[in-house]
């Protein structure tokens, strides 16, 4: 992704794609760390707004393009005023609200309550109510309220109400109103761009998106995202990851960040090369807490740990979370091979919740095919969003349960059975 963002020519727009708990925010504020000396980068979490913003997670699971688009051009308008100090001209700014009330009232969103004359200085308000939540990241969080008073920030969060994910009616790209409102978008990006610094736009939270169609709508059937003048880089949703409809994402280069390989792909039953990844993260981790700490946990148990975790790193800072506190209760001085096994025994519970029979025999159909591939329909759609069911990168990508499930419930059909 760097490398893509240090070419001197086109307009890089990035599409970051993959599961849940692979690390992919942890990518993406690395990505805005590494640019924040050369540009104005602009890092919105659309799941901290929607969840302690808006009120309502669900409702980011319905977002329109468009909203997107509106958010953008509000985190512009209050980064700008945070790093630079000044503000962005008040009438292009209001543009961008009177573009908003038009779309809410074409798409029949809840009447919103905004005062387009005073809208330069409410957007600003909300822009600190934004990096306070959490929304804008964790420098511009400390900077909003260094601009305004936590009082008058979170007075701000109740006075606004912006109705967003709640249309009842879909647009296309090339209604006018739409493109009023990408206009005015681009115009504020214009300003920035021409006259301060370039501008890279950095969106995470879309990944948590499920629905197909949804997806669909964000990324194929429109393109109002990558028409946004200035380098772009977008957690996508999970839902194109393995969908022929990625092949129609047009506007963006896709990326991919998948499972590290800790199942060996020709016998997934043993460790692969991935559990290799997992024992420096351990050492990399606890490295400040001195010699002792790298004895805490041995080789073998981590690898152990490493491979239950399926490869996804949320799961593996888990065990050795739980693992710890276990450990505390039970005054250990070390990690046992029992203590290992009762964490993932009480994860591996919550893991099986809720598979039925015909969960099980999908996964174990995956597990029989020796090439171990995706089968088709909804319900392994299904297993891969509640990560029972993970991909691994080899020459081609393949998929097997998670090795929770392996532990017990989902077991390999016996050489020769006809099931």
């Amino acid at each position: 992704m760097l490398e893509t963002l240090d070419r001197p020519f086109g307009t890089p727009r990035i599409l970051l794609m993959g599961t849940v708990g692979t690390g992919k925010t942890t990518e993406l504020m690395r990505v805005a760390e590494e640019r924040e000396q050369r540009e104005l980068v602009v890092f919105l979490d659309l799941e901290q707004h929607f969840t302690n913003v808006v009120k309502d997670l669900n409702a980011l699971y319905r977002i329109q393009a468009w909203e997107v688009c509106f958010l953008a051009g509000l985190a512009l308008v209050f980064r700008f005023k945070e790093r630079l100090g000044t503000e962005l001209d008040p009438e292009m700014v209001k543009q961008l609200g009177q573009a908003w009330q038009g779309l809410a009232e074409a798409t029949k969103t809840p009447a919103p309550q905004l005062d387009l004359g005073s809208f330069a200085k409410e957007a600003l308000d909300l822009g600190a109510t934004l990096a306070s939540t959490g929304a804008l990241g964790p420098e511009a969080a400390g900077a909003a309220l260094a601009l305004k008073g936590a009082k008058t920030v979170m007075g701000s969060l109740r006075s606004w109400n912006l109705p967003l994910g709640r249309s009842e009616k879909a647009v296309p790209d090339q209604d006018r109103q739409v493109q009023e409102l990408l206009g005015a978008v681009n115009l504020l990006l214009g300003e920035v761009q021409q006259k301060h610094r370039k501008v890279l736009l950095v969106i995470d939270g879309l990944d948590r998106i499920r629905d197909l169609p949804r997806a669909k709508a964000l990324f194929v059937e429109s393109q109002l995202l990558s028409q946004l003048s200035c380098p772009l880089v977008v957690c996508g949703p999970f839902a194109l990851r393995h969908d022929v409809a990625t092949a129609g994402v047009r506007g963006f280069k896709a990326n991919a960040l998948v499972n590290e390989p800790v199942l060996n792909h020709d016998d997934p039953s043993q460790p692969g090369d991935g559990v290799g990844f997992f024992l420096k993260l351990y050492t990399q981790r606890v490295n400040d807490l001195g010699k002792e700490a790298l004895e805490l946990v041995s080789p073998e148990l981590l690898g152990e740990l490493a491979y239950r975790s399926g490869g996804r790193a949320r799961d593996f800072v888990r065990f050795i979370r739980s693992l710890s506190e276990v450990a505390w209760d039970q005054d250990a001085p070390a990690a046992t091979p029992e203590l290992v096994k009762q964490i993932l025994d009480e994860w591996r519970l919550r893991q099986e919740t809720g598979l039925n029979t015909d969960h099980i025999r999908l996964l174990q159909e995956v597990m029989k095919d020796p090439e171990h591939r995706l089968p088709p329909g909804e319900l392994a759609h299904e297993l891969l969003d509640y990560q029972h069911l993970l991909p691994y990168p080899n020459d081609s990508e393949w998929y097997y349960p998670h090795p929770l499930l392996t532990m017990h419930l989902v077991r390999q059909p016996p050489a020769g059975s006809a099931d």
